[in-house]
C-alpha cells in the first residue's frame, strides 16, 4: 500500500503493519481468499466473491461490494474487481477515467496511483485513467501478469523478464 503492508494468513485472516491512517492497516478475522493494500486503503475478496474494503472511504473507494468477485485491487481513491466473467468493475473517484468499468474480458487486473490496467487472454495489457509519462500505454506483450504502480505499469512476459512503461525518474 502506501505507506501500509498487509498479508493473508493461512488461515484467511489478514494481518497488516504500518501506517494506520483511516483504519487502513487493521487486521480483520477473514475469511478471506486474497487480500490487496491500496494506497489509503485496503480490500480483501471473501470465498464467496465479495469485497470487503477498510480505510479511507472519502470517495466511496472503500464500500463493500457483493460480487462475486475473483480478484480485488484499490488504488489510490478507487478500487477496481475482477468479474468470474473476466469483466472490470470499479468504484471510487473516476478522476481522468481511472475507475471507468470495462467489459475486458480480462485475466487479471492492477490498479495505479491514477490508473488501471487488465492482462487480456491474448497477453496484451490493456490501461486506462490518467495517461501522463505513458503509464497507461496498452502493450501486445504477451504478459502473464500486470502490475500498475505509482505512475508507471509494469508486466512479466512469459520468459520471466519484466517490461516496464511510464515515469522512470527513479529508475521504476
Amino acid at each position: 500500500g502506501g505507506l501500509h503492508t498487509c498479508v493473508l494468513t493461512s488461515d484467511g485472516g489478514v494481518d497488516c503493519w504500518g501506517h494506520n491512517g483511516s483504519g487502513r492497516s487493521t487486521d480483520m478475522p477473514g475469511p478471506y481468499t486474497q487480500v490487496s493494500a491500496g494506497d489509503t486503503l485496503t480490500c480483501a475478496l471473501t470465498p464467496e466473491g465479495a469485497v470487503d474494503c477498510w480505510g479511507d472511504n472519502v470517495y466511496g473507494q472503500a464500500d463493500d461490494m457483493p460480487g462475486p468477485y475473483i480478484q480485488v485491487s484499490p488504488g489510490n481513491a478507487h478500487t477496481c474487481a475482477l468479474t468470474p466473467e473476466g469483466a472490470v468493475d470499479c468504484w471510487g473517484n473516476n478522476w481522468q477515467g481511472k475507475a471507468d468499468d470495462m467489459p475486458g474480458p480480462y485475466l487479471q487486473l492492477s490498479t495505479g496511483y491514477d490508473h488501471t490496467c487488465g492482462l487480456t487472454p491474448a497477453g496484451a495489457v490493456d490501461c486506462w485513467g490518467a495517461r501522463g509519462n505513458g503509464r497507461t500505454a496498452n502493450q501486445t506483450g504477451p504478459y502473464t501478469q500486470v502490475s500498475a504502480g505509482g505512475y508507471h505499469t509494469c508486466a512479466l512476459t512469459p520468459s520471466g523478464t519484466v517490461d516496464c512503461w511510464g515515469r522512470n525518474n527513479y529508475g521504476q
